[in-house]
């Protein structure tokens, strides 16, 4: 049996700590290391030219983040400033953009992870529904995450081992969308800053969270195989307190 680690965290918001512990962290192999948006400071009304945080996430090996509300933003030159700051993949599957150009992020990511193949979905926050103002002035359109992931996770799992949702929607839609979801094995959330002391389990699918402001750096070891498998999950403290040890099993 095949075995996956997925290293996770989300709402950082500009805090370090995380990443001070990962750059000492023994990291297994294969592992993957995702964010579940809003790991900058800034947001759409508080404008920062830079974001030490992101050259730091490259730094430490991250794989893909999703696009959290601070993520976005209605400049693209503020999308291009922050793109080249960092050396991996946003993801927004039900984010588009109406005008021409290229996307400062991805719908989705499939790469091999010693041989397992991983594909991984990102969801961002639906500021503004289709046709408002806001969508003409700033050429971006939000698509309801409810009617774009299903399609999407259905293509994803059809060609690789594990599909895995980035998604910065909170806590009380990623269990809804699990339900929704049977080809997404994993969930790591974001945006409600929910703490899961231990992964929870809706239908076939395992929904993470650490809470917020780099207080946790999340641990989960997955089986790769048909249904919810068997996992390992440890959220550990970054003020070095003892980890929190969870199992389950399908």
């Amino acid at each position: 049996m095949s075995h996956l680690t997925v290293y996770h965290t989300n709402d950082m918001h500009g805090r370090h700590e995380v990443l001070d512990l990962l750059e000492s962290h023994d990291r297994v192999s294969p592992s993957i290391l995702l964010d579940a948006g809003d790991a900058i400071s800034g947001s759409n009304t508080l404008f920062h030219l830079a974001e030490p945080i992101l050259e730091r996430m490259s730094g430490v090996g991250y794989t893909a983040m999703a696009m959290g509300n601070r993520e976005f933003h209605y400049l693209r030159g503020v999308h291009r400033r922050r793109q080249a700051q960092r050396s991996f993949p946003v993801l927004a599957a039900n984010l588009q953009d109406l005008r021409a150009g290229t996307a400062f992020w991805q719908t989705a990511l499939e790469l091999q992870v010693e041989g397992i193949r991983v594909g991984i979905l990102g969801a961002t926050p639906v500021q503004y529904p289709p046709l408002a103002i806001w969508e003409r002035l700033s050429g971006f359109r939000f698509l309801d995450p409810f009617q774009t992931l299903p399609g999407l996770a259905e293509e994803l799992a059809s060609r690789n081992d594990v599909v895995i949702l980035l998604s910065h929607l909170g806590a009380r839609v990623d269990r809804e969308l699990a339900r929704r979801l049977p080809g997404v094995r994993l969930i790591v959330g974001g945006h409600s800053h929910t703490l899961f002391t231990q992964p929870e389990r809706c239908g076939e699918t395992w929904i993470v969270q650490t809470g917020s402001h780099a207080r946790f750096l999340g641990e989960l070891c997955l089986e790769v195989g048909s249904g919810p498998g068997r996992i390992r999950s440890r959220l550990v403290p970054t003020d070095g307190s003892p980890p929190l040890v969870a199992e389950g099993a399908s």
